[in-house]
């Protein structure tokens, strides 16, 4: 078992933040009907709302389904299918009240047992379904009238951000059936795919296209924080793959916009086009990482991890991977996304002198004259080499992955980049079956992903803890960091930022 001194988190975290660039919008007259075509790089993973793997589906999900709660501009909690909520003042009881007059897209009413339902669903479900690990401390989920009212048997920081980001689910469809029952992504089936939000489900063409409509009895009128149904008729998912591709069907008015920001190296161009507009200056979700699988030999030793986080430069990363646009994230709690809880004890530190000298001192040295480092031991032992997986449709991805085997090749360490396709990296990323791995990963408003991220009970397959990070110390301040009170959680999220950081 490591010491809390001699851990260094598997998200190495580059950590490198690439927003302010935007995403390209065409500018186009109204039409009749209003469809709205969303460029998606490749296709969604999954229809099923209880393990979407992508943003893509993600995205997918919010358009279908309902939650309790939402976030304004400010990510300040606001009520959405919850006209109210009140949390205990010992924070194990949490009350929603429930909007009357609320219909599913089948016309059955949505009701506070469906609520409840889909609380108790997921908490009985297999592992792998989203919410599981924080749902197993609810001990129910009752519904009195329009009021849920959910216990739990210990303090969860962000419990009521969890439920309030939970699609809800219709019981009348649901009852009695798994949450890995093969309609949940049968997408010839119209109605395994009923929600409440403001689009219904119409037809999906796998890597072609998804269709959504726009669902006329929707609930938001009444939401004072909506007051009307949406402008846009249809929602349609287009699969276009490369950017170039994506830029041309907008600029011929075959798509709106697409899914994730637009590539660095396109910035100047999309400039000049006058039919297309830029989004700029809004703080994207995604955070480019480098993730480690703490298996794996070489990759085991925390000198080596360290070592590789010392010589990451991540100005020349944004450089490579988005030419310059981009922010630096430099903690495990970026301030750039969460001021409030960031912390000065948990930014990383980069100096490639130190990271060859920590190197050289355990002993990881080059006993073949190859100009690479070897395992220590009497030579010749295997060279310090690993594969890194890279997303074949995202350039930031591939770019920089190229920079990472730059940089690493100043401390005389291989990196293979192995560009690949979602399917087999998140594949391989989730049952443990690679290496290193640099991609985006999306923050929420919800900050508690470093005990997901980093916490020993979720490791297994599709659990969050893909780096195997397995430490007594590690979970113990993790776990008082979402177990913390309003008084104590700045504290134990320097105290977790600090834990990454070792």
């Amino acid at each position: 078992m490591l010491s809390k001194r001699n851990i260094t988190y598997a998200i190495i975290a580059m950590f490198l933040f690439f927003p302010a660039v935007g995403i390209p919008t065409a500018v186009r007259a109204q039409e009749p009907v209003m469809p709205f075509v969303m460029a998606y790089s490749s296709d969604i993973g999954e229809l099923n709302p209880l393990v979407w793997r992508s943003e893509r589906s993600h995205w997918y999900d919010m358009l279908v389904y309902d939650t309790l709660l939402s976030y304004d501009d400010d990510l300040a909690i606001i009520n959405w299918l919850a006209e109210s909520h009140v949390v205990s003042t010992d924070g194990l009881t949490i009350n929603f009240t429930i909007r009357e007059g609320v219909k599913w897209h089948d016309g059955e009413n949505l009701t506070a047992a469906d609520v409840a339902f889909t609380f108790e669903y997921i908490r009985d479900a297999p592992s792998d379904v989203n919410w599981w690990t924080m749902l197993q401390n609810m001990t129910s989920a009752t519904a009195y009238g329009n009021v849920v009212s959910c216990v739990f048997n210990q303090l969860y920081s962000f419990a009521l951000h969890n439920l309030g980001e939970i699609y809800i689910l219709p019981e009348h469809i649901w009852d009695d059936a798994p949450a890995d029952d093969a309609r949940w992504n049968d997408h010839t089936n119209v109605t395994a795919h009923v929600g409440s939000g403001p689009f219904m489900y119409v037809e999906r063409v796998p890597d072609e296209y998804t269709e959504l409509a726009r669902f006329e009895d929707w609930w938001g009128v009444d939401n004072p924080n909506v007051g009307q149904l949406p402008n846009i008729d249809l929602v349609r998912i287009d699969v276009v793959i490369g950017q170039d591709a994506r830029l041309l069907a907008m600029r011929n008015g075959e798509a709106d916009t697409e899914r994730y920001e637009v590539f660095g190296a396109y910035v100047d161009e999309v400039l000049s086009y006058p039919e297309l507009q830029l989004v700029q200056g809004v703080a994207s979700q995604w955070d480019y990482v480098l993730g480690m699988n703490m298996t794996v030999p070489g990759l085991n030793d925390t000198i080596v991890r360290r070592a590789i986080g010392l010589a990451i430069d991540r100005e020349e990363l944004i450089t490579v991977g988005r030419l310059g646009h981009g922010t630096e994230t430099t903690s495990a709690i970026p301030d750039v996304f969460y001021s409030g809880l960031f912390s000065t004890t948990g930014v990383f530190e980069e100096n490639v002198v130190k990271a060859n000298q920590l190197l050289d001192d355990a002993g990881y040295l080059d006993n073949d004259a190859d100009g690479n480092r070897n395992y220590p031991g009497t030579a010749p032992t295997d060279e310090l080499e690993f594969d890194l997986l890279t997303l074949s449709w995202d350039d930031i991805s591939v770019a920089t992955g190229i920079g990472i085997e730059t940089q690493m090749a100043r401390i005389n360490i291989t990196i293979n980049n192995l560009v690949t396709d979602d399917g087999p990296m998140y594949d391989a990323i989730y049952i443990g079956e690679y290496d290193m791995y640099t991609m985006a990963h999306g923050y929420s408003a919800i900050p508690d992903f470093p005990w997901w991220r980093c916490h020993s009970s979720n490791i297994y397959e599709w659990g969050d803890n893909v780096y195997h990070l397995d430490n007594a110390t590690v979970d113990t301040i993790m776990d008082d960091y979402v177990a913390s009170t309003p008084s104590t959680i700045v504290a134990n999220a320097a105290a977790a930022q600090k834990a990454v950081l070792d």
